[in-house]
């Protein structure tokens, strides 16, 4: 497998676990722990940080589309599968 596939890879499958385990964690740490849930109103970055990362889940889900798109537009893909 080539290396620019690996971190393609790594960076999809990362944004997927954090976009799922994320809002999981930070609920089972505040029924857990009440101080926890006093506390996560100071978490001001949380919402932008979890927005990027759904923004790339969004994005990633994709993957190779816009490359695609713009290979058959440049004519790279003229061939038609029988």
């Amino acid at each position: 497998m080539p290396r620019d596939t690996r971190w393609r890879l790594f960076l999809c499958w990362g944004t997927v676990i954090t976009f799922l385990l994320m809002p999981l964690s930070v609920l089972i740490l505040a029924l857990v722990n009440p101080a926890f849930a006093a506390q996560i109103k100071d978490w001001k970055f949380m919402p932008k940080f979890f927005e990027s990362v759904t923004a790339l889940v969004f994005g990633l889900s994709g993957l190779r589309s816009f490359d695609k798109y713009i290979e058959t537009k440049n004519g790279g893909n003229n061939k038609k599968n029988d």
